[in-house]
């Protein structure tokens, strides 16, 4: 039995919409199998690059509980936001997002976890909360974003799983 999980990144900003899409699937020794899928929807003079999406395939043994450290694991998705230099912005995302079997019952819940930095160096990021404080974009005018997070599948039924994790990002 095969388990598909797809998680939806729409970035939201504030006026000129544009989409990209990328998918990653990954499958563990059971046969499990989870799908991250990223897009974003750009508006306004904030540009969201993906760089580098989810790749859990070093996580995926036996493990019913797959882990994705933002911080340290390389393999941890990655964006750069582009905006005005030095300016300030605030950057919110819910933690738990519900993705819901769309072939059966049951529901399953990914953990986010997001790390940041002003310059594209990953080890020295720092976990974002909900919190919404103030960041700032470099001289250059970007601002690096690493995604990772957890999901438990030891009580998930078979079917395909589809949530959505949404980022916001606004000027302050």
């Amino acid at each position: 039995m095969a388990f598909f999980v797809k998680i939806l990144f729409p970035v939201l900003f504030s006026f000129i919409p544009f989409h990209g899409l990328m998918a990653q699937t990954v499958t563990n020794i059971q046969g499990n199998s989870v799908q991250i899928t990223v897009s974003a929807t750009i508006q306004g003079a904030i540009e969201l690059i993906t760089i580098q999406t989810l790749d859990f395939h070093n996580n995926s043994d036996a493990r019913t509980l797959i882990e994705m450290n933002p911080v340290t694991n390389p393999n941890a998705g990655k964006m750069v936001a582009r905006g005005a230099p030095g300016a300030e912005f605030r950057l919110n995302y819910l933690k738990t997002r519900e993705l819901t079997n769309t072939t059966g019952l049951g529901v399953i819940f990914f953990q986010y976890d997001i790390s940041a930095n002003d310059i594209d160096e990953q080890e020295t990021s720092e976990i974002l909360d909900q919190e919404g404080r103030p960041l700032t974009f470099n001289d250059n005018g970007e601002f690096f974003i690493w995604v990772g997070g957890s999901v438990d599948l030891s009580a998930a039924q078979p079917g395909s799983y589809e949530g959505e994790f949404t980022i916001e990002i606004e000027y302050i």
